[in-house]
């Protein structure tokens, strides 16, 4: 096998582990989109979940337009209080898939940088 052949077939090996990993993230983003909107209705949603252990949770639940905070075991489910929306944070979905991309890619051009020397085009500086 020639040097060219073994680079062509580490480079397509690459590319098909790459697209396999987006393949994934896509597929598991679909399905868990699927399954938030089983506990989405018209005036309530789920805006957070921490589970603290063993059937222990808290959740912030919003009810028309205030923010509840619950706590849940599986013998109970306990009121906490009322949240107002200063002390909420609401994370965007849609933003938070752009910035793993971007971390991932620049990830990946320092590991190429390191490993591989790079190009004349790309901009990263080894420390």
């Amino acid at each position: 096998m020639s040097s060219d052949s073994v680079v062509f077939q580490a480079v397509t090996f690459l590319l098909i582990f790459v697209f396999v990993v987006f393949l994934a993230y896509y597929v598991t983003a679909f399905i868990n989109k699927k399954a938030l909107n089983i506990y989405k209705g018209n005036n309530f949603d789920i805006i957070d979940h921490l589970n603290l252990g063993k059937d222990k949770n808290l959740y912030i639940i919003k009810v028309c337009n205030e923010y509840l905070l619950f706590s849940v075991t599986n013998n109970s489910i306990v009121y906490i209080k009322t949240l107002t929306a200063d002390d909420v944070k609401i994370k965007d979905k849609n933003n938070r898939f752009k910035q793993s991309l971007n971390i991932s890619l620049n990830n990946l051009k320092k590991l190429s940088m390191r490993n591989l020397g790079g190009n004349e085009h790309d901009t990263y500086k080894k420390n």
